[in-house]
């Protein structure tokens, strides 16, 4: 099942970590809303391609950018400007 394999990867145990050695860092942890569509939002033009399956690797916009899947997602999450400071 797979609520159990994600039950299994413990990521509430990662997030306190991950919480506790922003804090002991000085680092400012940004939480996005978890429906924030990073991997659909062109990081180029900002268009939502709403079409993008899971299985496309490479995302390509009408603009002409393309670019990797999650490296496309990584910079909308480090340039979103709605978010909850943890």
């Amino acid at each position: 099942h797979l609520s159990k394999a994600v039950a299994s990867q413990k990521f509430y145990e990662f997030k306190i970590k991950l919480l506790a050695k922003c804090k002991k860092n000085g680092i400012e942890l940004r939480i996005v809303d978890r429906w924030f569509p990073s991997s659909k939002t062109c990081h180029c033009c900002k268009h939502i391609k709403k079409d993008l399956k899971l299985s496309d690797r490479l995302f390509r916009c009408d603009c002409g950018y393309i670019e990797d899947r999650d490296f496309n997602a990584a910079l909308n999450l480090r340039d979103a400007t709605t978010y909850e400071v943890a």
